[in-house]
């Protein structure tokens, strides 16, 4: 049922003669708009895809066992893995900064890390 079949009914307002009247020759003295003159046509508005309520839940399971088996197959690195690949990482690191200060001649083993991994004091 809609709201205006049971709504009460709104009295209808009646213009007296005079007030048309002011009306009708105010819309007379005024200037009409013109009409904006479109060069382009305007595209129509992309349209929505709206899918059942069955569909949508059906696709949201069919989405969530797909990603609950793939989260199971995904093998999780122990602590020691973590580990190594730091290690690995802190090296080939450490290797890459070397090899680039050598190129670029700004090797200075007093200010920082040398070959050995030891802090080596400023004499400052």
């Amino acid at each position: 049922m809609r709201f205006y079949e049971f709504a009460p009914a709104k009295p209808v307002l009646k213009i007296s003669q005079q007030q048309q009247a002011r009306q009708v020759g105010l819309q007379s003295t005024t200037p009409s708009t013109p009409w904006p003159q479109n060069t382009q046509p305007t595209p129509a508005p992309r349209s929505v895809k709206v899918y059942p309520k069955d569909w949508q839940h059906q696709w949201v399971q069919k989405y969530l066992a797909a990603k609950i088996a793939r989260n199971a197959q995904t093998v999780q690195p122990s602590e020691e893995d973590i580990a190594k690949a730091f290690m690995f990482y802190s090296d080939a690191r450490r290797k890459a900064d070397h090899d680039y200060q050598a190129s670029q001649g700004e090797s200075n083993k007093e200010d920082g890390w040398g070959d050995d991994h030891r802090w080596t004091k400023r004499d400052n």
